[in-house]
């Protein structure tokens, strides 16, 4: 299969690498700024992929016949990739957020959707949260449960190493008061995209949503912290949960937690993963290892890509979700 990789920054060469380490063929690099992208790292085996900047002319070039996107979300960028995917007959994998648009983006969704069935290909959302801790292995535990009435994922990740940008988006660095103010704004918007795996469980399940909460907390630092590309001073936000709940009949719930720190130390502050199911049997399972790294989280959302791409192939075309796919392994 020809292989077009859309973006190439940390999740697009790890995407690459994955890929030519199992053999793949990679075709073309699409990115903003080819003349930036470096391929001299890469083991191509004599077949160096096409590098531009034009998606549509680098997919005819190429005859890529499957595009991996690792770009920024934009829904108005999205919808273009898609409509020269769809005319050239290709497949596409996703880390944007689409991992389910029904619910909170229906819009989006229907105009994705009628694209890619019309012309024939399927378009799916890939990624680890949301994508995989937060929805998928919830829903595969619940099979071994004869009545469930809470589902409960956590995870407390090390925010050290990211840059300002996403640093300002979840207000780290800021007093009590401007956090308060920019949440009123909306301009921090912390982990959104939690809502779309609350709203894959509910109706995977079979769930009636019966009303939402959601929770942004701040976490005030009463030391100095210090990042990679930033100092956090003691007294301004170090650290943040953003917390979303679904309701259900019958009192059941899915709440849902993603919390962040930057620069974290002791017992309170450690890093962890779990996902808790309330029922019959009660179940917990604990992660560990280098997932909870961001290196690790890295290695996961491209191996997701990767491992998508047969049971993609086998699926009817349209907007997909990984529910609508084969169990999703490490098929070598």
């Amino acid at each position: 299969m020809r292989i077009l990789q859309l973006g190439f920054g940390t999740v697009g060469k790890e995407n690459v690498r994955q890929l030519l380490k199992r053999g793949r063929e990679v075709v073309a690099i699409v990115g903003r700024n080819p003349g930036r992208i470096d391929i001299g790292g890469f083991d191509f085996a004599g077949k160096p992929p096409l590098v531009g900047d034009n998606l549509a002319e680098c997919i005819a070039r190429s005859g890529a016949e499957l595009i991996l996107q690792a770009t920024a979300i934009d829904p108005d960028d999205m919808v273009r990739v898609v409509e020269q995917a769809a005319a050239a007959k290709c497949d596409i994998i996703s880390v944007n957020p689409i991992i389910d648009l029904r619910d909170v983006s229906p819009e989006l969704y229907g105009s994705l959707d009628r694209i890619a069935t019309k012309a024939g290909i399927r378009v799916i959302g890939v990624g680890v949260i949301p994508g995989f801790y937060s929805d998928i292995l919830p829903l595969f535990m619940t099979g071994a449960c004869s009545e469930v009435s809470t589902i409960r994922f956590r995870r407390r990740a090390d925010f050290s190493k990211w840059g300002l940008a996403t640093a300002a988006i979840f207000g780290f660095g800021l007093t009590p008061q401007e956090f308060e103010r920019q949440k009123s704004d909306g301009k921090i918007l912390f982990f959104r995209n939690l809502w779309q795996s609350a709203h894959l469980i509910a109706r995977e399940l079979s769930w009636p949503v019966e009303s939402t909460e959601e929770f942004k907390s701040p976490m005030i630092s009463d030391r100095e912290r210090n990042g990679a590309y930033m100092q956090v001073p003691a007294g301004t936000v170090g650290g943040f949960t953003h917390r979303v709940v679904i309701h259900s009949t019958q009192s059941r719930s899915i709440d849902l937690a993603v919390s962040g720190i930057m620069d974290p130390k002791g017992d309170d502050e450690k890093l962890e993963v779990y996902v808790e199911i309330e029922g019959n049997p009660q179940l917990r399972l604990d992660i560990q290892g280098d997932v909870l790294l961001s290196s690790g989280s890295v290695v996961g959302t491209s191996a997701r890509v990767i491992n998508t791409i047969g049971p993609l192939r086998m699926a009817k075309p349209g907007l997909r979700t990984t529910a609508d796919l084969r169990l999703v392994v490490n098929a070598g």
